[in-house]
């Protein structure tokens, strides 16, 4: 995807959100490259200029000391989001308590289209837990899904996915849990739900990461150090690839409507593919973006197509976030 070598530097600007929010505020949020609750407050972060396309531009500026960061907001149905949070648990306990989170949720929730069902954002905090809420915006609550009740003893889970109607979720030792998400959850903030180990999942080893397949409401992806399998939510594999042998360890996986981005322990690789009903195939072999900038260990990788965002029509970009929490842009 990129051969040139040439780097660039780009800040951002940083906009405290207003108590009555526009619609214009609300775009912008939906939109901006990162969202978080600082001191009481609700702030973003967008570029101040343009990025310059087809170049690496290293992102300067972003906040590394807000109490809590959104990762993404994920539409369930209507008023009921999934929340991927990072930050200490009484920061957000607090931040849930903030009406003002309701509003604004509900404004986001308003940008979403049949294409558009999620909001990622970047985090640049270290130290700090991810955490998983299922929010009603009519009802104004919450509920924390990383604890759950597993063989028979609280258990903390990890890259939780709702998929239909299950709530997927990791062990610190790499199972995968599964339950029935109910209407119950809503009703006490800190309800232990009774889950099981997907066993189908669970032979092929200690699964590093959890990731949603876009548009289906059967089947999830699960990676093993280099390989990325396709199951669904009653564990038959349907698919599965296979990266570069130098690859330790896949990080983060997304999708545009066309390709699949990959952030791995030893770059970025791009895998061609093709939207499916309730599935994802892939229509080419996985490739590395073969540039010296972005031969390091990266956690996260997002595609961006958003002309609001770049300045041009059509847009195409990605945002990565390296292992020691730089941020890169091309």
């Amino acid at each position: 995807m990129m051969q040139t070598d040439f780097t660039n530097r780009i800040r951002v600007q940083t906009n405290q959100l207003p108590k009555e929010l526009t619609h214009a505020e609300i775009d912008e949020t939906a939109r901006s490259i990162a969202l978080f609750y600082k001191s009481g407050e609700f702030i973003c972060q967008t570029f101040f200029t343009p990025p310059l396309l087809g170049k690496i531009n290293w992102v300067d500026g972003l906040d590394t000391s807000a109490q809590v960061y959104f990762r993404e907001i994920n539409f369930i149905v209507p008023n009921l989001l999934h929340l991927r949070l990072v930050g200490d648990e009484k920061d957000i306990r607090e931040m849930c308590r903030n009406e003002r989170l309701y509003d604004l949720l509900k404004g986001i929730q308003s940008t979403y289209t049949e294409e558009i069902r999620s909001r990622r954002y970047l985090d640049t905090t270290v130290g700090k837990q991810h955490w998983d809420l299922i929010v009603s915006l009519d009802k104004r609550n919450y509920w924390f899904a990383n604890n759950v009740n597993y063989k028979g003893s609280k258990t903390r889970i990890d890259h939780v996915l709702i998929v239909g109607d299950r709530l997927l979720g990791l062990t610190e030792s790499g199972e995968v849990i599964y339950t029935q998400l109910t209407p119950e959850v809503l009703e006490k903030e800190d309800l232990l739900l009774d889950v099981q180990p997907m066993e189908e999942v669970n032979k092929l080893g200690k699964v590093d990461l959890l990731e949603a397949v876009p548009n289906s409401d059967e089947t999830f992806l699960v990676t093993i150090k280099n390989r990325v399998y396709q199951f669904t939510i009653w564990g038959d594999m349907v698919h599965f690839d296979m990266l570069d042998e130098k690859v330790e360890r896949i990080n983060s996986i997304n999708f545009n409507n066309t390709r699949t981005i990959i952030a791995t322990t030893d770059g970025i690789y791009e895998l061609d593919v093709i939207e499916m009903p309730n599935m994802v195939k892939p229509t080419s072999l996985p490739r590395q973006i073969a540039n010296p900038h972005l031969k390091t260990k990266f956690k996260t990788a997002l595609y961006v197509e958003d002309p609001y965002i770049l300045g041009v029509h059509p847009a195409m970009g990605v945002f990565a976030k390296t292992e020691d929490e730089k941020v890169v842009f091309f």
